[in-house]
Parts: structure tokens; C-alpha cells; sequence
């Protein structure tokens, strides 16, 4: 028997904020071998966030970083993507799935929203006509 559990810590100031991330199952239940496809589930209402991280802890209590879901991409760490994948939208949910689990992957499994590290729409490059207008300046002075 595996035994998958969610733990859901609030913010520091949950009561004082409407945004949220939730999880579930708070628990699951599956033989070595099962798939556990779709069935757990992250969701978050914050805004300009749009990566979900997944982190386990097994037994020992170490914390390890399975990785995350950009947007609709998911970017599994080398060592897991063999036995796990991420699914949904970033910007609202996410889904973690085994597609057959073993004994090791008995643990508590938790999920986290973050604001991506850069835009997703680069910024046009423009070129600043007062520095081309200096460059042909100095090519005609040669």
C-alpha cells in the first residue's frame, strides 16, 4: 500500500487576504503499480502567478523539489521525469501524475504558486535613433 498526503499550510495573513492555494485530495490510497492520473490537484487565486511548484517529503522529512508547471509546460527535475508529470495552467491549477507508482513514492506532497522570474511576452528591442544617428556619424568621419 502507498499513501499519498497533502498538506496545505495558510499564509501568514490568510484572514486578511483573498487569495489562496488548495489542494487535494488531503489523502490518497493506491497499490504499487496503480496509476494516480489527474487526482491531485493544485489550484491558486493569485494574481501574476503563473509557475506551480511541487515539492515531496518522504519519511525522512527532507523536503525534495520535484519541479513545476510554467503556464501549460511542465519541467520535471531530471531525476523524477521518468515517474511523474505535471499538467494544467500555472496561472490557475495543476495536476501531479504517476503513471504507476512504486513504494518510494509514499510521501506528503505539497504544491506552491510563484511569480514567474521574467515576463512572458518580451519586450520589443528598439534601437535608440540617437545612437544609430551616432554610429553613421563616426563611420562618416573615418
Amino acid at each position: 500500500m502507498i499513501v499519498f498526503l497533502f498538506l496545505l499550510f495558510p499564509p501568514p495573513n490568510a484572514a486578511a487576504s483573498s487569495y489562496s492555494v488548495q489542494q487535494t485530495p488531503s489523502s490518497l490510497i493506491k497499490s504499487p503499480g496503480q496509476s494516480v492520473l489527474g487526482q491531485i490537484y493544485c489550484s491558486h487565486s493569485i494574481p501574476n502567478h503563473d509557475n506551480i511548484l511541487w515539492y515531496k517529503q518522504d519519511g525522512g522529512g527532507a523536503l525534495k523539489y520535484l519541479g513545476y508547471l510554467n503556464m501549460q509546460h511542465g519541467y520535471p527535475e531530471d531525476d523524477v521525469k521518468e515517474i511523474l508529470s505535471f499538467s494544467g495552467n500555472g496561472e490557475t491549477h495543476s495536476n501531479l501524475s504517476f503513471p504507476s507508482v512504486s513504494r518510494d513514492d509514499s510521501a506528503v506532497y505539497f504544491c506552491a504558486a510563484r511569480r514567474a522570474q521574467c515576463s512572458r511576452k518580451p519586450r520589443r528591442q528598439r534601437k535608440n535613433p540617437d545612437h544609430a544617428a551616432a554610429r553613421r556619424h563616426i563611420r562618416n568621419q573615418r
